[in-house]
């Protein structure tokens, strides 16, 4: 199962939330992407988008999700150092800023395509609850041969009093960071707090993957951040990844009818360190 095919099963059950009639709802999502769009071309002055209503949800999942998903694939099938990682029979990964699901979406395609099973363990931490809902039975949906649970922790990384009552995800293998620093970008004077606290607190040898928008803004800020932490630079690049080959739009019908192309091509920067 590929992630367009993964997601449809997703969409089907987001759509089917979105409150009103069907006409009602494709205008709902119609004018959510609309917005997504309008809104994050100002993240940079706002920061930390709204997805409470099922509508917003469900655009951004058929929009950007599956993109994000195969970019963190690509670069985990490219990596040596990333791919060791599901070598071993367990894995723990905290996935920040991972509620729309990009990043275990593109482990779950990496193991099933190299065919590795480890038992890994996805915990999915992200300011708005309702992510929750999403991909809670992921699961179920995979099927048995991959061991794969998603652990849900609703906190916003720029208030203290929330998130240092979740340090437990300190301890993971593997942290991902995918287009999140830019998500909370504008809010980066309260937001360092927590990222230093993550990156002093990482255990000897775990490794973090960072992606975002080719922009030296968001590049610069986790740069300056991992420096200060100690963290070495193993892995880095910038320019335009596409989709793969083996996604097929049209799994993603009526929705890729009814709403257009998802993204299908990025330029974006990444980094893979290491404490």
């Amino acid at each position: 199962m590929n992630c367009f095919q993964l997601i449809k099963t997703v969409l089907d059950e987001a759509y089917e939330a979105i409150p009103g009639t069907k006409p009602e709802r494709e205008a709902s999502v119609s004018a959510s992407l609309k917005s997504l769009s309008k809104d994050y071309a100002s993240l940079t002055k706002t920061g930390c988008l709204d997805y409470r209503k099922p509508c917003r949800r469900f655009a951004y999942i058929f929009r950007y999700t599956t993109s994000h998903a195969n970019i963190v694939y690509q670069l985990i099938e490219s990596s040596k150092i990333l791919s060791k990682v599901f070598e071993s029979k367990k894995v723990l990964i905290s996935c920040v800023g991972g509620g729309p699901g990009s990043d275990f979406l593109g482990i779950l395609k990496y193991c099933q395509s190299a065919k590795k099973s480890p038992e890994v363990k996805c915990l999915l931490l992200d300011r708005d609850p309702a992510w929750g809902e999403s991909w809670s039975d992921v699961d179920d949906k995979v099927g048995s041969k991959m061991r794969l649970s998603t652990v849900f922790n609703s906190f916003d990384v720029t208030d203290p009093d929330q998130w240092s009552t979740f340090t437990k995800h300190f301890q993971a293998d593997l942290f991902t960071l995918i287009y999140f620093m830019s998500e909370v970008y504008a809010l980066r004077t309260k937001a360092d707090s927590y990222f230093n606290a993550l990156m002093s607190s990482m255990q000897k040898g775990a490794l973090m993957l960072f992606v975002d928008n080719n922009d030296s803004r968001f590049v610069d800020w986790f740069d300056g951040l991992a420096k200060t932490n100690g963290l070495k630079v193993l892995e880095q690049g910038s320019g335009t990844l596409t989709m793969p080959m083996d996604e097929n739009k049209k799994d993603l019908e009526p929705y890729f009818t009814k709403f257009g192309h998802p993204k299908l091509q990025a330029d974006v920067a990444w980094r893979v360190v290491q404490k």
